[in-house]
């Protein structure tokens, strides 16, 4: 998309003056179609367009930064801010964390949800170097037996190698936004003894499913591995 001029008008008076200001300016980033990078206004320029205190732009840039939308560089503006996973995944992380304890059937529900279409997707859809590199990535937890942080980031590189095999950018997101708390899940049920070895073998017959593009056993085994996998993190609690 091209960069246009952001078109801004002025808004009215109400108690959270700053939400509405953040809401119109982000309306005018997306119409506009800016791309990261792109510089905004200055906080003088904006409060004259919208007709507000430079303390209420600065307010609801603040705003906009604080959800990932903008960025603050010293001695450079405010440009629009490349949104990557993180910001999300931290989110999601503080939601559940604020709910208490995590509740392993409803993330099996949304793990269902999400990698038993990956997984068939991936095998209708992957090339065949993305096969490999799925083949490589079930690999690297051999010989993690009792190391359950090193197993847990290959745990999450198998998952989203999968995602990335869809050929939608968006499943790969929902992946990476998860992956800060599925491992914690991972960390947990990788400390058991001989637990490494079981996910290991569980992708294997996932991986290879996949290299035989037989979707219909790369669900059934995804869905055998996720059923295990709640098992093991409900051990753990």
């Amino acid at each position: 998309m091209t960069d246009e001029p952001l078109v801004l008008n002025t808004v009215g008076r109400n108690p959270n003056l700053y939400q509405t200001v953040s809401d119109q300016l982000l309306a005018a980033i997306r119409a506009a179609g800016l791309a990261p990078g792109s510089k905004i206004p200055s906080e003088r320029e904006l409060g004259e367009q919208f007709g507000v205190s430079r303390t209420v732009v600065r307010e609801s840039i603040r705003h906009l930064a604080a959800k990932g939308v903008l960025e603050t560089q010293s001695g450079s503006g405010v440009r629009v801010a490349n949104v990557g996973h993180e910001g999300i995944s931290e989110s999601l992380e503080l939601f559940l964390l604020q709910r208490g304890p995590l509740n392993p059937e409803k993330i099996n529900e949304v793990r269902e949800c999400l990698e038993l279409q990956t997984v068939a997707l991936a095998a209708a859809r992957a090339t065949d170097e993305q096969l490999q590199q799925i083949s490589a990535a079930c690999e690297r937890m051999l010989g993690l037996e009792g190391n359950a942080e090193e197993a847990s980031v290959a745990d999450v590189q198998f998952h989203r190698a999968i995602a990335e095999a869809t050929d939608n950018e968006l499943f790969l997101v929902l992946v990476d936004s998860m992956s800060e708390v599925l491992m914690q899940v991972r960390r947990a049920t990788l400390g058991e003894y001989h637990r490494c070895t079981i996910a290991l073998e569980q992708h294997r017959n996932i991986a290879n499913a996949l290299q035989q593009r037989d979707a219909v056993a790369a669900v059934e085994a995804m869905r055998f591995h996720l059923a295990d996998s709640l098992v093991a993190f409900k051990r753990t609690l």
